[in-house]
C-alpha cells in the first residue's frame, strides 16, 4: 500500500520505518524544513531509529520525505502521528491535528483508511476531528473515508521493537475497524481492536495517566520519607519483593515528556465535558507541578546547613532531559528548577551530554561536564541520569551533590 505518514517526530518517524519495514511505500510528511532535510540525507533525530536504517529505507524508496501531499498521488491509507499538546491554560490543543487534516484533505480520496495515532480527548475522533475533516472535503466524502483511532505507544530510549507493542485500534463504523485491523496486522505482532475510538481513547489517557498518579504518589511519600529520615529508594526495593499487588514507581524532580503531563488535562477534559471533576487528578497535577520547588527547597536547605545559602551561590545542573538516555527536553523539570534556582538569587549552569535542543525558556547557561565545572559550583544537582557519565569524578570533585534520581552515593550525595 502507498501510507502517508503525516508527523515525523518521535512517534511518526519510527512508525514510518515500521510501516516500510513491513513491505508498505510510505510518504513520510514533515513540514519542518530542517527535519526534512535530515530525512531526505538519511539521518535519523529520533534516539529509536537508526540513520543506517533510515538510509537504506530513502535509498530505495520505501520511505519518501515530502513536505506536503499537493503534488504526490493519494494515500491508500493516511497515519496521523502529530503532537497534540495543551494551551496556556492547560485545555487540550488539537491544532496540529486540524493542521494535518488540512494537509491530508488535498489528496484523500473515499474508500481510503485515515487513522489518528495522536492522543485525543475523549469522543475526539467522533465529536471533533471527524467533523472538521467533513467541513473540509464535505460530508459525503468524509463519510466514504474510513476512520479509526490506534493510540500511539511509545517509549523513547528503551530498546523494544516498535513492532512488538500491542496495536490498539477501533474504528468510526466496523468496516473502518476492518480496514484498519487489516492493515495494522502487517505491521504489527499483535493487533488489539476494541468496540469504539472512545475506549482506544480513553485507554491511551488510562495508561498515561496511571504513571502519572503513581509517580505523584511516590513523590508525596518520599517527602514523608525525608522528613523521618528513612531512605525511601529501599522502601520501594522492599515493597517490590512482593511478587502481586505492587508496581514500582519512584520520585523524581518532576514529570516531563510531551505526554505525561499533557495527557492527564486529556482527560480531565472529559470530566469537564461530564460537568465534574476528577480529586485524584487534581491532587497528582499539584504533587508533581510542585516539585520543582521542592527540590530547590530542599537543595537551599543543604546549602544552609553547610554555612552557605542558595542566593548567590553557583548551580550546575547535570541533565536537561527530561528522561535518562533520550535527547528530549519537552517539559523537562530542568526549566522549572532552574527558573526557581534563579528567583531565588543562584546561577545556574547545565552540563547534558545529549544536548538535546531548546525546548523551553533557558534560565541557565550550557556548559560542558568537566572536574573544573562540579569543582567550581556550590551545588551539583542531578537531574536526568544519563549512561556513559563519570559519575564517579562528579561524586569527587563536588562540594555537594542533590541526587534526583537515587543513583549516587558518598558523604557529599544527598538523596531528594
Amino acid at each position: 500500500m502507498l501510507v502517508a505518514v503525516i508527523g515525523q517526530g518521535y512517534v511518526g518517524l519510527p512508525l514510518s520505518m515500521a510501516v516500510a519495514s513491513a513491505g508498505h511505500t510510505v510518504l513520510a510528511v514533515e513540514s519542518d524544513p530542517e527535519r526534512h532535510a535530515e530525512l531526505s540525507e538519511g539521518r535519523s533525530y529520533i534516539v529509536n531509529v537508526d540513520s543506517a536504517d533510515l538510509g537504506r529505507a530513502v535509498d530505495d524508496g520505501r520511505l519518501a520525505p515530502v513536505r506536503d501531499l499537493s503534488a504526490v498521488p493519494p494515500a491508500d491509507v493516511y497515519l496521523v502521528a502529530v503532537p497534540t499538546p495543551v494551551t496556556a491554560d492547560r485545555e487540550p490543543d488539537l491544532g496540529p491535528v486540524f493542521g494535518a487534516m488540512r494537509t491530508l484533505a488535498e489528496s484523500i480520496r473515499p474508500g481510503a483508511l485515515l487513522v489518528v495515532e495522536s492522543t485525543l480527548q475523549l469522543g475526539g475522533l467522533r465529536d471533533r476531528v471527524r467533523p472538521y475533516l467533513a467541513s473540509l472535503v464535505g460530508d459525503d466524502v468524509a463519510g466514504r473515508i474510513k476512520m479509526a483511532y490506534s493510540p500511539q505507544r511509545i517509549d523513547p530510549g528503551r530498546n523494544l521493537d516498535y513492532r512488538d507493542i500491542p496495536k490498539l485500534i477501533a474504528g468510526l463504523d466496523p468496516a473502518a475497524t476492518t480496514a484498519a485491523t487489516q492493515f495494522y496486522n502487517t505491521v504489527f505482532k499483535d493487533v488489539v481492536p476494541v468496540s469504539s475510538p472512545e475506549v482506544a481513547e480513553f485507554a491511551k489517557l488510562l495508561e498515561n495517566t496511571y504513571r502519572f498518579v503513581n509517580v505523584a504518589f511516590v513523590n508525596e511519600m518520599a517527602k514523608l520519607a525525608h522528613t523521618i529520615g528513612v531512605d525511601f529508594r529501599q522502601v520501594i526495593d522492599a515493597a517490590a519483593s512482593k511478587p502481586f499487588g505492587f508496581m514500582p514507581f519512584y520520585p523524581g524532580p518532576g514529570v516531563g515528556g510531551h505526554c505525561l503531563p499533557n495527557n492527564v488535562h486529556y482527560l480531565r477534559q472529559g470530566w469537564r465535558d461530564g460537568g465534574g471533576t476528577s480529586d485524584v487528578l487534581t491532587a497528582a497535577i499539584h504533587v508533581n507541578d510542585g516539585m520543582p520547588a521542592y527540590t530547590v527547597r530542599r537543595l537551599e536547605k543543604a546549602l544552609e546547613r553547610r554555612g552557605s545559602g542558595l542566593a548567590g551561590a553557583r548551580v550546575l545542573l547535570l541533565g536537561l532531559s527530561y528522561k535518562a538516555d533520550v535527547a528530549d527536553a519537552r517539559h523537562s523539570p530542568a526549566y522549572a528548577v532552574s527558573s526557581e534556582i534563579v528567583a531565588r538569587g543562584g546561577q545556574v549552569r547545565l552540563a547534558d551530554p545529549l544536548d538535546p535542543p531548546h525546548a523551553g525558556p533557558e534560565s541557565f547557561v550550557r556548559v560542558e561536564l568537566t572536574r573544573r565545572e562540579c569543582e567550581e559550583a556550590d551545588a551539583v544537582v542531578l537531574l536526568t541520569d544519563h549512561e556513559g557519565v563519570d559519575y564517579e569524578m562528579v561524586i569527587e570533585s563536588s562540594r555537594l551533590v542533590l541526587d534526583c534520581r537515587g543513583r549516587l552515593r558518598g558523604e557529599r550525595v544527598e538523596q531528594l
